[in-house]
């Protein structure tokens, strides 16, 4: 499923973007996602694979790549995971050179849009480290309410936002 938003386009990921996808993950990412050690090839094409067949078999899961529509390299990735009947996790991730571009903000909002029209989907929910002040905007850019916190599974703190989707 394609979804475009102009200066964006999100696609499903296929293994041939495993080594782009490789390099865009820094420090920054491996942080904010709480990874245990920066990832390595194997992690990228089995996490592809995943997400490959989440689409293949109309599983909960969706994970796009984002990429910039002018010139189809790919900036970053929106995932939407299931939670609970009706509402989904929304993940974000932006490489290096593509942040501060409105990138992740453009692409969480059309994810949302296809949560909400296909997938059936009424409310999203946003954990974001408290550190990570990029991300907190995009949270606050899409209107997502601030519910509070919660800790990490490795002992830093989540701010927890909730977004209520309308069906369109």
């Amino acid at each position: 499923m394609i979804l475009d938003g102009g200066t964006i386009r999100l696609r499903p990921l296929t293994l041939d973007d495993a080594d782009a996808w490789l390099a865009g993950e820094d420090d920054v990412m491996a942080r904010g996602f709480e990874f245990p050690r920066r990832s390595t090839i194997d992690d990228v094409v089995g996490a592809i694979n995943g997400w490959i067949e989440s689409w293949r078999h109309e599983g909960g899961v969706r994970k796009w790549a984002i990429c910039d529509a002018a010139t189809g390299v790919i900036a970053g990735g929106v995932e939407l995971r299931p939670l609970a009947p009706g509402e989904v996790n929304l993940s974000y991730e932006v490489f290096p050179p593509w942040r501060r571009r409105g990138f992740a903000a453009k692409a969480a909002a059309l994810a949302l849009d296809y949560a909400a029209a296909t997938m059936g989907i009424t409310r999203a929910k946003i954990k974001v480290l408290t550190d990570n002040h990029a991300s907190l905007g995009v949270a606050r850019r899409l209107g997502a309410e601030y519910v509070g916190t919660e800790p990490s599974d490795r002992g830093a703190t989540f701010a927890v936002f909730r977004c209520t989707l309308l069906r369109r």
